[in-house]
């Protein structure tokens, strides 16, 4: 099993309270997760981080933020934290960015791509590709990026504000990773999408 993933039977390591449950401040922020993605879509990642209800809408915010507003698309920002979360050993995180990139018109293939870090089987803009890359090799060392690779993206037109852009969606996958991981937050009922990653990764490490 992956570090970051979680036996089907495990409970989580804090309280996920039901949305039938919530009151107060935890309340609002459910009542405003369902009506940004449907009733009943209320995920388990926030429902951890409700257990501090001010920072959970902050990240709500900034979160909408990320995904509303930019110059790169949705697809791109789900298909890297897709696979940062492959990198990251986080099975629900696939699951779900997994899912909402399928919802941003991927298809299974362009998913597997992004798990198996290819963009160039993911059909996105040729700035975007350059990003993925680009992005990927921050993750693993913000201090590896040269000039040399700021120069590359440059060549194919990304600007100052899309790079920005780029950091930031590793920057929220790995919080959304590191909150699942470390609190042991199991993937929402409302997934079928790509489950079951983690059972993957046990067999690959036992080969």
């Amino acid at each position: 099993m992956g570090q970051w993933s979680r036996e089907a039977t495990s409970e989580p390591y804090i309280d996920l309270v039901a949305p039938e449950k919530a009151a107060g401040a935890r309340k609002e922020l459910y009542d405003e997760l369902e009506r940004i993605r449907g009733r009943g879509r209320v995920s388990n990642l926030f429902k951890a981080y409700a257990a501090f209800p001010e920072l959970a809408k902050a990240n709500l915010r900034r979160l909408m933020v990320l995904l509303t507003q930019g110059s790169l698309s949705v697809k791109f920002k789900e298909a890297l934290m897709t696979a940062l979360a492959e990198a990251n050993r986080c099975d629900y995180c696939v699951s779900f960015h997994a899912t909402a990139m399928r919802n941003a018109g991927a298809s299974d293939e362009e998913v597997q791509a992004a798990i198996t870090f290819d963009p160039d089987r993911i059909a996105l803009s040729e700035k975007e590709r350059a990003l993925f890359n680009y992005a990927l090799k921050a993750n693993g060392d913000p201090h590896s990026i040269e000039p040399d690779d700021i120069a590359a993206i440059r060549r194919v037109g990304v600007t100052d504000a899309e790079i920005v852009e780029a950091l930031e969606t590793v920057n929220t996958g790995n919080s959304f990773n590191l909150i699942n991981g470390a609190l042991n937050v199991g993937p929402d009922d409302f997934l079928d999408y790509m489950r079951g990653r983690g059972e993957a990764w046990k067999v690959s490490a036992e080969r």
